[in-house]
């Protein structure tokens, strides 16, 4: 006989050898079974574990799981199949959507804030400088650089607009 120990989930670990116990023999605990014959190894991503008190190789993803609708990480803990809201791939980081597969990149997000991040760096360098070129204090040299940015501004907000938007991108070269 083969003897296999059970977790609270009923996954078995073993076999096992049971110690003989003085005076008593070799004593089965509480969480043990008995089998005829070993158990052959569990396929790639299975266990043995007891279901209706019978040994079955079932499906293991506990460890962590990222659900399939934000991306977050989360820890699990259940045997079986995952649910459709979750999959064991790991979130690759932000502009990845799940297409029912695996996690696709968002080429139009990802474009659009690489966009905001050009424009947010454009607004930085002509801070403070609309209202003086309106008030017409601004040094040619700055009204220059402030025109050139402008243009480039505009040039951004437009991208959409191109033929190969969002694969293929013609980016506007900053002042």
């Amino acid at each position: 006989m083969h003897v296999y120990l059970f977790d609270d989930l009923g996954v078995l670990f073993g076999p096992v050898t049971l110690p003989d116990v003085p005076g008593m023999g070799t004593l089965m605990p509480s969480n043990g079974i008995e089998t005829e014959e070993p158990l052959p190894l569990a396929d790639e991503g299975k266990v043995w574990a007891l279901v209706d008190e019978v040994p079955v190789q079932v499906v293991d993803n506990r460890g962590v799981v990222y659900d399939v609708t934000n991306g977050m990480a989360e820890e699990w803990v259940k045997l079986g199949e995952l649910p459709a809201e979750y999959t064991p791939l790991p979130f690759p980081g932000p502009y990845f959507v799940w297409n029912g597969a695996e996690w696709a990149l968002d080429v139009a997000a990802s474009v659009q804030a690489q966009r905001n991040q050009l424009m947010d760096a454009a607004n930085q360098a002509t801070a403070g400088m609309s209202d003086a070129y309106i008030a017409g204090l601004l040094s040619t040299e700055d009204a220059k650089t402030f025109k050139a940015f402008a243009a480039y501004k505009v040039a951004l907000s437009k991208i959409e607009q191109q033929p190969g938007y969002p694969t293929s991108i013609d980016w506007p070269i900053s002042p």
